[in-house]
């Protein structure tokens, strides 16, 4: 399985201050994914902050490649979840 480093998202802004605008910038974002409990008891072992690894079979059942949106949308039908270290 080939895997993709993830360069977290930040968002660039500005302020207004007492000397007028300030550039600013977001705390750095990564996408994320939510599971229920009953579909991934695994997880239940687990605290904020531990690693994991997540296995995923599914159907793809949407994909959009357009100038405003390009993403993925897969029907999940098997999960799997092994607590572990963060990959280098």
């Amino acid at each position: 399985m080939e895997t993709h480093k993830i360069k977290p998202k930040t968002d660039k802004y500005m302020t207004d201050g007492p000397v007028g605008l300030k550039a600013g910038e977001s705390k750095p974002s990564f996408p994320t994914v939510r599971f229920q409990l009953e579909h991934l008891p695994e997880a239940k072992d687990c605290k904020m902050g531990d690693t994991c690894t997540v296995e995923v079979m599914g159907k793809i059942v949407a994909l959009s490649q357009s100038r405003f949106d390009n993403s993925i949308e897969i029907e999940m039908h098997e999960i799997g979840m092994e607590k572990g270290d963060e990959k280098e």
